[in-house]
């Protein structure tokens, strides 16, 4: 259940050598996943999110790792914070600079993008968001699998004659 090989794996079937030491998209790990996990990744590689189940998994690594290493990177001396890099357009970092600036009476850039972050997850209702979005793939995945279902059903009497005559 591989996604294409990459172009080094390509060149070596054409009989190009094979490096001496494997780069960072040379090495592979293989993951055993049930039938209902695949679903739901394979309905997030459908809707468009993400161009293939091996994209979506690197990235879900890369958040998990990133996560664990964050877990070590708390501030000394303020409890429960951690420091999190944030990537802003350059508009957004202008516009940010201003309001703290201007606004938040000097604050500088973090604690003006921490104030922001805290008051927009209250007014946006962040955590509502994130299990509304949750619920709705998890929807969609029981809505799939029952269409599945259902089409195999009618394949099954259109086999035996009962359906499409």
């Amino acid at each position: 259940m591989f996604d294409k090989p990459g172009p080094a794996a390509s060149e070596r079937a054409r009989g190009a050598p094979a490096p001496e030491r494997p780069g960072p998209e040379d090495e592979r790990i293989a993951l055993r996943c049930n039938r209902r996990e695949l679903q739901l990744l394979d309905s997030f590689v459908a809707s468009g999110e993400f161009a293939s189940r091996s994209e979506l998994m690197r990235e879900a690594l890369r958040q998990f790792l990133r996560g664990r290493a964050f877990t070590g990177a708390l501030i000394p001396g303020v409890a429960d914070s951690l420091d999190v890099p944030v990537r802003l357009r350059r508009d957004e970092l202008v516009e940010f600079a201003a309001y703290g600036e201007q606004v938040a009476n000097g604050q500088p850039l973090s604690s003006v993008i921490a104030e922001l972050a805290r008051r927009g997850a209250v007014e946006l209702r962040v955590s509502d968001l994130v299990e509304r979005a949750r619920r709705s793939v998890r929807l969609s995945a029981e809505a799939r699998q029952r269409l599945e279902a259902l089409d195999a059903s009618a394949r099954e009497l259109e086999r035996r004659g009962v359906l499409g005559r």
